[in-house]
Parts: C-alpha cells; structure tokens; sequence
C-alpha cells in the first residue's frame, strides 16, 4: 500500500495556519476596493505572516553538548589564540572570560569560527572604541526620543524635564510605580549654577529618585519608539553604527548582579508604529552591530503595535539573524499596546539573563 505521511507536524499546524490567516483573506475583497496595489501585496503578505509563524516555532538557539571541563578548555584555547589588547586600545574595555564564552556560545563551541568572529570584533573596537563613545560623537542620534532609557519613578514631583503623558502621570501623582520612557541618551536635565543643563551620560548622571527599570530576571530594559526615530536625519551611516554601540554600552553598564553573577543579557521593547520603508537599511546596520559584536547579549526582543504592511520588510531582516536572535525575538498579542504592557508580558516569561 501506499506508505503513511511522513510530515505529521505539518498537518497539525495546518489548522494554526488558516486561523492565522483567515483575518488576512478575509479582507482580501475589501483591500481590491481600496487599492489594486494592496491587493497585488497580499499574497506576499499571506507567506510573509505565515513565515513568521513557522520560524516562531522552528527557530530556536542550538543547544550545547560540551560539558563544563570542555567549555573551560576551549575559552582558554580561545584566549590564547586571540589574546585580549590593552583597555585604553579599544576604548577602556576589558575582554574578560564571559566575552569569550560568549562567542564560543552563539557558534555552537566552534573554536575556529568563535575565533574569526572575535578577531574581527577586536579590529572593530579599535577603530570604533564603543567604550568611549559619549553623546557629542552622535548629536542628530542622541537629540531625537527614538530609543529612551526606561526609568521607574515613585511620588510626584518634576523628576525629569520631559512631560509624561497622562496615564503616566496620573499613575506618578497617585504615587504608584510608573514606567516612564522620558530619559533620552544624551540628553540633559537640570540646570547648574551657571544656569545651563548638565550633560547627561547615564548611568553616571541621572534625574533624583529615578531608578533604572529592569525585568523581573534582572535585564535593563530600553525602549524603541519607532514613530519618534528618524534615523534619515543621521548625518552618516557611521552614525547609526555608533549610535546603536553607544545604547550597548550602556546596556552593559545597567546589568545588575544578581545571585553573585553579573546579568549578561537586556531586554528591548520596540513599537512598530509608524514603521517606514526608508528605515530598512539602518535597521540591517543595528542588526549587523548586534549580531557581529554583541553576542549572547540580547535576551529578549518584544516586537509589539505591529502594522498590517510589516511583514515583507520582516523577511528582509529574517535573513540577517542567526538561530541564536531569531530565537529571543517575540511578537506580542494584539492586547499589548504600551510600555507597561510589554513589561508586564516580559515579567510572566521565562527567560535567561545569564550565560
């Protein structure tokens, strides 16, 4: 007789599928009516989505057989065959042994590829020293309110020279907890006896009774406002390059230790609204700086406010990620519409923070 169906996983996601896509074909008429155009775009819509949902959940990072005796020898063989430079060579940083690890760590513990990898990062922070790079190497980046520092603040009172908006300020005059994404990187607050604003550098200058937020695993959070980022105002690429580097850095100087371990890992929230076709390449340069030089960094991205036209560009950047970000990358429920939102999401996961 004819032999059985091997491929049992796909005809038990068939019904997900159709429940996945019926909201789109549902409207396929009403989209013919509107424009000709968007009805041309609506099978690139329908693989695009269901794209997504299948590398949802047939991507994750490749786990690692090496016992811990392993994982020491080849983060020694790694640190002799790419020995460490100087701090003050790559901007005052220090390689230490979870730097090694972690590039071992996303090439499944292949020392030739992790060693590759390493000695191209090294000649990256020589040229660039994201360690030092402070606000004035980046003013058109650092003066829009794209990418905020979220900060918890108790009471009321002006703790930062940004408005809230009215949820959040109510929820700061009721004296509850409040996320409040109003501290933009390089930025300044305050006046100083000269009657000018102080340069903002965070962690090491920031508002009174203002605390960093972090997830309920101990990563520091950081916010993409996407509608308020224009990364078309950048007066060059290099620009962007330092731009997303500085935000890292910063990341870095956040994580907390937790249980005798430093966090190795962040958290970012990004709102899709507003999501332009001209951002593309510049989001490719921060996929780029993330994946080429921050290994193992990222523990969660929360993608959230997703437009109906996002997903073709999702395809594009789909192809710059490895196993090991595709796998941290969630889009969150229609329900989730804020920052608090996305927190409250993040707190109820299990994730790590750790290596």
């Amino acid at each position: 007789g004819a032999p059985a169906l091997r491929p049992r996983k796909a005809m038990v996601q068939l019904p997900r599928a159709r429940r996945l896509l019926r909201p789109l074909t549902s409207r396929a008429a009403l989209l013919s009516r509107i424009s000709p155009r968007l009805a041309l775009l609506l099978p690139l819509l329908l693989a695009s989505k269901l794209d997504v949902h299948l590398a949802a959940r047939g991507k994750r990072a490749g786990g690692s057989t090496v016992s811990s005796a392993e994982r020491q020898q080849l983060i020694a063989e790694l640190r002799a065959e790419v020995s460490a430079p100087l701090p003050h060579a790559i901007g005052g940083e220090t390689l230490d042994a979870d730097t090694y690890q972690r590039f071992l760590q996303v090439h499944g513990w292949s020392l030739p590829k992790a060693a590759a990898m390493l000695s191209k990062d090294i000649e990256w922070r020589k040229r660039v020293r994201p360690r030092a790079l402070r606000p004035r190497h980046m003013p058109a980046a650092c003066s829009q309110r794209g990418w905020v520092v979220l900060m918890r603040h108790q009471g009321s009172g002006n703790l930062t020279e940004d408005e809230p908006s009215p949820p959040e300020a109510a929820a700061a005059h009721s004296g509850r907890p409040a996320y409040l994404p109003t501290l933009r990187i390089g930025h300044y607050f305050g006046r100083g006896k000269g009657g000018g604003g102080r340069s903002l550098h965070p962690p090491h200058t920031k508002p009174p009774l203002a605390h960093w937020v972090y997830t309920r695993h101990g990563m520091p959070v950081t916010y993409v406002n996407v509608r308020a980022w224009h990364p078309e105002r950048f007066t060059s690429r290099d620009e962007c390059t330092r731009f997303c580097a500085y935000h890292m850095e910063h990341y870095i100087r956040r994580m907390p230790v937790r249980r005798g371990r430093r966090v190795q890992r962040a958290c970012i929230l990004i709102s899709l609204s507003g999501f332009k076709a001209s951002m593309v390449p510049h989001v490719c340069e921060c996929i780029q700086v993330l994946r080429r030089h921050y290994p193992g960094r990222l523990g969660v991205a929360c993608l959230y406010n997703t437009p109906s036209y996002w997903y073709p560009f999702w395809r594009i950047f789909c192809g710059l990620f490895d196993e090991e970000i595709m796998s941290k990358v969630h889009f969150l429920p229609a329900s989730v519409a804020d920052v608090a939102g996305a927190m409250a999401w993040v707190d109820k996961q299990q994730l790590h923070a750790f290596l």
